[in-house]
């Protein structure tokens, strides 16, 4: 079906890399499942005393957009990843930064 996980802390690798990230296989996608995933990590972030979490996608990657509008994230930027960020040997060279407060 997919996965979920959560990063616990701020920095700035997990500013550009987010405090969750979901995966969900084909076959189930359109069902909200990564966005319902994010909402119930939202709890578990509060008892670690979180105020807030950061999830990031790719500025092209709109079922991820659609996943952080669905769970609430506020859009706070779309900015390049540093020179030296491990991403960037993916291929990567932006970031969408979401930020929901808890």
């Amino acid at each position: 079906m997919g996965s979920c996980d959560l990063r616990i802390g701020h920095n700035e690798n997990l500013y550009y890399g987010g405090n969750i990230g979901y995966r969900v296989e084909e076959a189930y996608r359109g069902n909200h499942y990564a966005g319902k995933a994010c909402l119930l990590l939202f709890e578990l972030a509060r008892k670690h005393d979180l105020q807030y979490l950061i999830i990031t996608c790719n500025p092209d990657n709109a079922a991820s957009r659609k996943t952080c509008e669905y769970a609430g994230g506020k859009l706070l930027e779309i900015v390049p990843l540093p020179e030296d960020n491990d991403m960037r040997d993916a291929g990567e060279t932006e970031k969408c930064i979401y930020r929901f407060e808890l």
